[in-house]
């Protein structure tokens, strides 16, 4: 089996949780924003049927309302997160992604972070509190797809090798990459 080589950057150099927390932060005022703004929309350009005749939405235009703005979250979040600069959140506070076995890394590891990323945002938050918790800064979405998220300046410090191993979450099992601890420097490797 062939080696397996990735790059590591320096600790400062991950994004940590209140960077990653603020930038989606931002992404969910812009949802919010974007809500709002088409709620007016709706309510000035819907017909007289959606309304009850003391002026208030009646219970079909009620579930519409409430209920388009998720699948126009998850497509926000989706189409963004496919994106080599992320969403718009991660460009204001400069974050980036990189793929933890170097290079440009295959469209279908980027489809399956995004995918991954959106459905435990939203049915388990754990995801983003471990970003905290862990030594590379990673959430399990980014382990599960071999990602970090990194400064958008950010350069590798080295390389090291990559080896993969199977993790339990939330009776789920994820096959993760993971760089082991022994560090080359650049200069080795050039």
């Amino acid at each position: 089996m062939k080696e397996l080589i990735g790059p590591i950057y320096a600790r400062k150099d991950y994004a940590g949780f209140i960077r990653r927390t603020i930038a989606l932060a931002i992404d969910f005022l812009i949802l919010y924003g974007l809500w709002h703004a088409a709620g007016e929309i709706l309510l000035r350009f819907a017909p007289e049927r959606w309304f009850t005749e003391d002026g208030y939405l009646n219970d079909e235009a009620t579930a519409l309302y409430y209920f388009w703005p998720w699948p126009a979250a998850i497509l926000y979040m989706l189409a963004f997160r496919l994106t080599a600069g992320g969403t718009i959140g991660y460009r204001i506070v400069g974050i980036r992604y990189a793929y933890a076995l170097g290079g440009r890394p295959p469209f279908y590891l980027i489809l399956y972070r995004a995918l991954v990323a959106v459905f435990l945002l939203l049915f388990f938050a754990l995801d983003h509190i471990w970003i905290a918790f862990d030594e590379r800064k990673q959430a399990w979405h980014d382990k599960a797809s071999g990602f970090y998220v990194v400064k958008r300046r950010a350069q590798p410090i080295g390389t090291a090798r990559v080896k993969r191993r199977y993790i339990q979450f939330m009776m789920l099992t994820f096959p993760v990459w993971e760089p082991e601890n022994e560090i080359r420097s650049t200069l080795e490797s050039a």
